[in-house]
């Protein structure tokens, strides 16, 4: 009996885990066009964007943000995109999460502590973007949790604004799941 439910237990775990780490080829799913303001004053128009956009929502209290972030600059380093890689940090209110949002001062020292320069960095601190994203049906998983929003979350966007790739919790492999969306 304990056996049968341990197994049980396991099977609905690692189809939780497998529904969580899937990738979702969205091609159908397209996001209006946006502009945001990176932590340096610069900003982002992704009408003028000359190729695929790849976005990592992230909040500073993150574990697995700490550890994609500097992989995923790293890995648009080596490609020579930078200018089209964004660091999100949409960790507003309306994401209903217990502690308080992150601030701008806070994503100011986590970046620079992770050596993630600000330029690549955008503080959506009303929760435009991310709302905007939702509304358009690109967090499904997050949708089904009925939560705004899964962290992190990396997304792909072809210059036409179509969804290309969207990660939510990505895995082990991101790096090559969005080296195949590029």
């Amino acid at each position: 009996m304990k056996h049968r439910l341990l197994k049980q237990s396991l099977a609905v775990g690692l189809a939780l885990w497998m529904l969580a780490t899937a990738p979702v080829c969205a091609q159908e799913r397209e996001v209006r066009t946006f502009r945001i303001r990176s932590l340096a004053g610069e900003r982002f128009d992704s009408r003028q964007a000359t190729g695929p956009v790849v976005l990592s929502f992230f909040f500073t209290r993150c574990p697995p943000c700490i550890r994609e972030m500097p992989a995923l600059l790293k890995f648009m380093q080596k490609r020579g995109a930078t200018e089209r890689l964004l660091f999100v940090d949409p960790y507003v209110s309306e994401l209903e999460i217990a502690d308080a949002p992150d601030s701008e001062r806070q994503i100011r020292r986590f970046v620079r502590q992770l050596g993630v320069p600000e330029e690549r960095v955008y503080f959506d601190e009303i929760g435009t973007l991310a709302k905007k994203f939702a509304r358009a049906g690109v967090f499904p998983q997050a949708n089904h949790l009925g939560i705004l929003l899964l962290f992190p979350t990396l997304v792909v966007i072809d210059a036409e604004h179509r969804v290309r790739l969207v990660l939510e919790g990505p895995p082990p492999d991101f790096l090559a799941r969005i080296e195949e969306a590029l």
